[in-house]
């Protein structure tokens, strides 16, 4: 009797193979390399690096590194890539089919919103007191007549002044105190509470200067571009907290901007260009007010990250540079005198959004514009 012979079937002896060529499981898809750069079309070449970058079929992610670019290896099928770099950007998605090694490029747009409500109180750190001052022989030149502006009186006033002549530098300043300190040395003593801090700002910020005047009682601080004066009032909230704080050579850097450089800048068809192309303010204080505190507010920072960006965190930073870029390459245009400072070079660095904190927007007043004199 014959033996009957067992069918195998062919889909059966496939499969074998299959698992035999393949070991002792299924064979996996293929992996690719997604890579791309992550830029910010505001102004040419520009990158932002920090950015997040998340496949949502793994869960996988990465940062673009300073020069804007990301890799993630071992990728395959149909992906989700999310970028985010938030508060500063508007993320994006895009579906990709990882089928071949991709470039996957994004450009990236601003939220529009000012990362700081006003740029003199971020941090105390800009210019310290252990920086050198150009203040230096400072004489008591007696009493006269000065016309100086009172914000308790909202007016311009003439008072009998205590005199002093200092020099910054080469550079000749006639300090006005207001006769209702007590005497010389009471005035001498205001003199020298804030004439050194003056002496610590940039030469380009003090070009302008040729007087300051020193009130008692509350009031605002200020700057003036056509008397080459600075304002303070020696007993107002603000004040204290500049002492206190460390904030003092924030604030006059601020000043010193509208005394020094709002006649040259602030109505130029360049930097009107600059806030155009930018379509953000560096602070709501800048934003509120655009044509007389952008220049004050923005130079602040320019100067923090050009010439100190040790003194800043890489957040700080990071909101700096992807916020006012085009202000920034107006003033790198100008070629200001900054000594004793000198440009520190300094890559834009990636922050850690995962654990950045929101800054704070609280916002304290310290100034207020000058009426104009007669």
């Amino acid at each position: 009797m014959k033996r009957r012979q067992t069918a195998f079937p062919v889909s059966a002896a496939l499969a074998c193979l299959v698992w035999a060529a393949c070991g002792d499981g299924p064979t996996e898809p293929p992996r690719f390399t997604l890579s791309g750069t992550v830029s910010d079309p505001r102004r040419e070449g520009m990158v932002v690096p920090g950015v997040t970058v998340r496949l949502a079929g793994t869960g996988e992610s990465t940062t673009t590194g300073a020069d804007g670019k990301y890799r993630v290896s071992n990728v395959g099928g149909t992906q989700t890539v999310t970028v985010a770099a938030s508060p500063s950007y508007v993320s994006q998605s895009a579906e990709i089919t990882m089928d071949a090694d991709r470039t996957l490029d994004f450009v990236l747009e601003h939220t529009g919103e000012p990362p700081f409500a006003g740029t003199p109180w971020i941090t105390p750190d800009i210019i310290t007191s252990s920086d050198l001052t150009s203040l230096g022989t400072v004489t008591y030149a007696g009493r006269g007549i000065r016309l100086v502006f009172d914000r308790r009186l909202g007016r311009w006033t003439n008072v009998n002044a205590y005199l002093f002549d200092a020099l910054f530098g080469v550079q000749e300043v006639e300090f006005h105190l207001n006769p209702e300190f007590a005497d010389t040395v009471a005035s001498r003593m205001e003199v020298d509470r804030f004439g050194p801090a003056i002496g610590r700002l940039p030469a380009a910020l003090l070009s302008n200067l040729r007087q300051v005047q020193i009130n008692a009682g509350e009031g605002a601080f200020g700057g003036s571009s056509h008397t080459g004066g600075l304002l303070i009032h020696t007993e107002d909230d603000a004040t204290d907290h500049m002492l206190r704080g460390g904030f003092l050579e924030e604030v006059l850097l601020h000043e010193a901007a509208h005394m020094s450089l709002d006649m040259l800048y602030a109505d130029s068809a360049d930097w009107q260009a600059a806030q155009a192309a930018d379509g953000v303010y560096i602070s709501d204080y800048a934003r509120d007010f655009p044509q007389r505190e952008d220049v004050a507010e923005s130079i602040l920072m320019y100067f923090a990250v050009r010439y100190v960006p040790d003194r800043v965190t890489a957040e700080l930073r990071w909101l700096i540079v992807t916020t006012i870029p085009n202000r920034i390459a107006f003033f790198d245009g100008k070629r200001l005198d900054m000594s004793p400072f000198v440009v520190t070079s300094s890559s834009v660095p990636a922050p850690d959004f995962e654990t950045m904190r929101p800054l704070p927007r609280t916002w304290r007043p310290f100034e207020a514009p000058l009426v104009r004199r007669r």
